[in-house]
């Protein structure tokens, strides 16, 4: 893979602020686009149907509009039969299946069976998701962290207790001045760390004290206050935590008009206090959009990879992978892999499958404008370009997510057709 700066270009002319009423804005046009993201109280929920590229620094070589998704060979997955989880939700896939929220924050979860070790592609074994007793609509999905869910709710920073079997805990408000419509950073674990103990923790991003104001992150903290953690003069569009063996690890992507800063800071706990180190800029991108977020990936003790979906120049669109590792610097090493055209939202998760990081991502099936699109699961520990393949295709995909399982993996993902689920299953154990 080809190394480059984290900086790129960006025509002036597509230039914007990322800031609420952008947000707004946008996802007005996703709804007037794409009406069945925000179905109407009248709506019912929609009945299950019928169980029925090349390495990075290279253009994506898909363009077909055939019905059939084509992938190589060789994958080392067997992709099992899609499973339809209702209408668009935020959906997240977890250890045990995947869990969804609604608008008055009730869960609802499908519970994940163990998989089957067949060479073929059977039913997905997850169980039919338990009543929601509420509305779903477009949002963030989830983050898991010591037992329990927490995400974004009407302004607030919320969680439920969750276990693998049993009915979700109460709801809990934590903090009343999130942000709406973005994701809270929950602590990602390091494989192959002795992680350090540390208090119930995550980090979000606070609602502006007044129109137009900057985006601040903050941590919540069980037992301590909670703390800005947006260096002064700076904002964070968005935010993410990684577990290390001496605390967490800050990693939060600052949006402006032409560029895009990314910032890591440490947090380290005295007496579960929280003490914050410097702010460190690692790598400046160009100016990204409204819904644009930054996907971290632990990879082991030194590994660390983010994912940044955005503009490399005036003409080329594509996933920045950053080489951010457990110590940055700033002197941040970038991969991309292209797509045949820019998207908005691009929605993108990471994980880990059969014994390699992958991510999952959704990109334009062909250059034409409102092309349908496709998601891709793939490998980024591959040199040879053919540990991917082509997981589903839609008009426009608005959340993805993706988590280690026995056997494989589970993906999930909300689309304008749908909340749909699918295991990928490992054709090889993982030495």
């Amino acid at each position: 893979m080809a190394a480059l700066s984290c900086a790129c270009h960006r025509d002036p002319a597509s230039e914007q602020t990322v800031d609420h009423e952008a947000a707004k804005r946008l996802l007005s046009e996703l709804e007037k686009k794409h009406p069945k993201v925000v179905p109407s109280s009248a709506e019912k929920a929609s009945s299950p149907r019928s169980d029925s590229e090349t390495s990075f620094d290279e253009p994506t070589s898909s363009g077909s509009v055939a019905p059939e998704l084509t992938s190589p060979p060789n994958q080392p997955w067997v992709l099992d039969q899609t499973v339809d989880l209702g209408r668009p939700a935020p959906a997240s896939a977890m250890r045990f299946g995947v869990v969804l929220h609604t608008l008055d924050g009730a869960l609802s979860v499908a519970r994940l069976d163990p998989l089957s070790h067949a060479r073929t592609a059977l039913k997905t074994p997850l169980a039919p998701p338990t009543p929601p007793g509420g509305e779903f609509t477009y949002g963030r999905g989830s983050g898991f962290f010591q037992g329990h869910v927490y995400w974004i709710s009407h302004g607030s920073l919320v969680r439920r207790p969750i276990s693998p079997k049993g009915d979700p805990g109460p709801l809990e408000i934590l903090a009343r001045d999130a942000h709406d419509g973005t994701r809270v950073g929950v602590p990602l674990p390091t494989p192959g760390e002795k992680l350090s103990d540390v208090p119930a923790t995550v980090a979000y991003i606070v609602r502006p004290d007044k129109e137009g104001g900057p985006l601040l992150a903050k941590l919540w903290i069980e037992g301590a206050p909670s703390e800005v953690i947006t260096s002064e003069g700076n904002s964070a569009h968005s935010v993410s935590l990684v577990h290390t063996d001496d605390g967490l690890l800050i990693v939060s992507v600052q949006a402006r008009m032409a560029m895009t800063p990314v910032h890591a800071r440490r947090l380290r706990f005295a007496a579960r206090r929280p003490i914050l180190g410097d702010d460190l800029v690692i790598c400046v991108g160009g100016g990204v959009q409204p819904l644009t977020e930054m996907t971290l990936l632990p990879g082991g003790p030194k590994d660390l990879w983010g994912f940044l979906p955005h503009e490399r120049s005036i003409k080329e669109f594509g996933l920045a992978a950053l080489d951010i590792t457990t110590h940055p610097t700033m002197d941040t090493k970038t991969t991309w892999q292209l797509y045949p055209n820019g998207i908005d939202p691009a929605p993108v998760a990471a994980g880990h499958s059969c014994g390699e990081p992958v991510v999952l991502y959704a990109e334009p099936e062909t250059r034409a404008p409102g092309s349908s699109q496709e998601l891709v699961l793939r490998s980024i520990a591959d040199r040879t370009g053919e540990r991917w393949a082509k997981v589903a295709r839609a008009g426009a995909f608005f959340e993805v997510s993706i988590a280690e399982v026995d056997g494989g993996a589970l993906l999930a993902w909300a689309s304008d057709e749908g909340t749909e689920a699918m295991t990928a299953r490992c054709k090889e154990q993982p030495k």
